[in-house]
């Protein structure tokens, strides 16, 4: 069971890296300002970590480690299907017959929410860790706004925190409605962690508080 599990995280982090490839392969250093890059970048840092250390039987990322990642990709992939406008038609595919937004936005995302359902060690989240994940998501936001800030004219990764567009006032209401949101959804997480069974028991020595 450890190793379909590593394999299985080391898969996910390998989609991550396809799906980041503009920016380490191609030096699109521009596509970081999007959350969605971002949250792949931290898939692949942590379900690296994930999954090596199930082959090898080793020590676990923390328990606030695979919370703020699985909240990222919950975003990611929430923001996709209800906010962003449907990616078009004729994208090419890229890596196994998908499309890079079915990559970002649907396979990754689903495959990190999988990961913490079904072979997380559960009971180990508490409620004020969803607090402390939402540092992710406000650390961009500050990001966001300080560079058009500093770099007028530039393009809001998102019209949601679109500030020309949107005003100070516009801007405001969405970060509150955005950031409850996300606030409740990490609650959720954690609500999910403290009910559900752990499903694969790895040894306690590996499991990282």
């Amino acid at each position: 069971m450890f190793v379909v599990v590593g394999l299985f995280r080391l898969c996910v982090a390998l989609f991550a890296i396809v799906g980041t490839r503009d920016i380490w392969r191609d030096g699109n250093v521009e596509g970081l300002v999007y959350f969605t890059n971002l949250t792949g970048f931290l898939v692949v840092a942590v379900f690296t970590w994930a999954g090596v250390a199930s082959l090898l039987r080793r020590r676990q990322p923390p328990a606030w480690a695979k919370g703020v990642v699985t909240l990222a990709a919950s975003i990611t992939g929430l923001v996709a299907w209800l906010v962003l406008a449907p990616e078009a038609a004729d994208a090419p595919t890229v890596f196994l017959g998908l499309t890079d937004g079915q990559i970002e936005h649907r396979a990754v995302p689903l495959a990190v929410v999988a990961d913490f359902l079904l072979f997380d060690a559960h009971r180990r989240m508490r409620l004020r860790d969803a607090g402390l994940w939402m540092l992710f998501p406000v650390l961009y936001f500050g990001f966001v706004l300080l560079r058009g800030w500093l770099s007028p004219g530039s393009e809001y990764p998102y019209g949601f925190v679109d500030l020309d567009a949107l005003g100070w006032g516009g801007l405001g209401l969405n970060l509150v409605v955005y950031g409850g949101a996300f606030y409740v959804l990490g609650l959720v997480i954690v609500g999910l962690d403290r009910a559900l069974p752990t499903l694969f028991t790895p040894n306690r020595r590996l499991v990282a508080e």
